[in-house]
Parts: C-alpha cells; sequence; structure tokens
C-alpha cells in the first residue's frame, strides 16, 4: 500500500484497455470482425441491464448518461469501443469536439484515492466517474484530454481479477 498522500511510482505502467469512441457500434464490430479477424466481441448496454445500483457523475454532478459498450480481449489490451447513446458525458463531448477515435487508455489500481489525490495537485481532476460494469469496481476519467492528447482512466479493480470487462452481454463472433 502507497504511503498515505503519495501516488505510486508504477500507477501508469501497466496498461489495460484502450478506449475508442464511435458513431456506429455495430458497423466497427462488424469490420474488426471481417477484416482483422478480431473477436469474439462482447457487447451491452451501460448501465448494464439489470443494474439498479450504479451511480454516474459528470463534472461532479450527478448525471444519467447511457452508451453501448464493446469489448475485445487483445492479448495484453483490452480494446473497448463506445457509443454514446444520451445524456451528457466525456465520451459525447469527445465525439462532438474530435468526431471518432482514441479517447482513454486505463490503468488498474486498489486503490484509487493516492493516485486521484497525486494528480490533483498537479492539476488534474476527475471529469466523469462512476461504477464499472463488474460490482465492486469503479471507475475515474480524468481531464488530462489537453495535456497529453488523450484521457486517462483509472479503474478501481477487484483483487484476484485481471481488471478487464466481466463477461456481460451479447456475444458477437
Amino acid at each position: 500500500m502507497p504511503e498515505q498522500g503519495k501516488m505510486p511510482k508504477d500507477a501508469f505502467k501497466h496498461c489495460i484497455q484502450v478506449g475508442v469512441v464511435v458513431k456506429d457500434l455495430d458497423t466497427k464490430i462488424r469490420n474488426l470482425i471481417e477484416i482483422f479477424g478480431m473477436g469474439p466481441v462482447r457487447v451491452t448496454d451501460f448501465p448494464p441491464p439489470g443494474r439498479t445500483d450504479l451511480e454516474r457523475w459528470y463534472h461532479g454532478e450527478p448525471a444519467n448518461f447511457h452508451a453501448r459498450l464493446a469489448f475485445i480481449d487483445l492479448g495484453s489490451v483490452e480494446l473497448e469501443l463506445i457509443e454514446p447513446q444520451q445524456g451528457q458525458s466525456i465520451w459525447q463531448d469527445f465525439l462532438d469536439a474530435h468526431g471518432e477515435g482514441i479517447h482513454h487508455i486505463r490503468f488498474n489500481t486498489l486503490d484509487e484515492k493516492p493516485i486521484i489525490d497525486g494528480l490533483a495537485e498537479q492539476g488534474i481532476e476527475v471529469e466523469q466517474t462512476g461504477n464499472g460494469t463488474r460490482p465492486g469496481t469503479a471507475y475515474f476519467y480524468l481531464d488530462t484530454q489537453d495535456k497529453i492528447g488523450f484521457t486517462i482512466e483509472i479503474m478501481r479493480a477487484i483483487a484476484g481479477t485481471d481488471g478487464r470487462a466481466m463477461p456481460i452481454g451479447k456475444v458477437i463472433e
């Protein structure tokens, strides 16, 4: 466990996921499968069906955004495709400002507080947060787009898991 108030030096050494915002999830999935042979692809809604316990926050305010998500295992990294559906979210903000493209890279932690506190000291705040698709997890999108050209996501993972999205939703092969 890191020293209280001190960000762990290895917090950003092991990328778990690359997230891409898209306008048409079904077309992108079809292209990834047919052209590149990727898959299987797991597709779900966010929030996932049946999950009534999810909290979502956008720029510090309660939010009610929805999206469709797709997850593809690429070996050492998971690819996440995000199609914003409704409500204010940083995904829709990205799509409006930049069009489709790489939105974030994600790193997992068991304790996000020292990371978030350390980055706040650098002027980097959380711009969207909420519960993850796996019960017990939480995600934190950091306002890094202007500083590095993409968003950093931190996921509070569950010890003993690989920290990737749990196998939910429809599988497309």
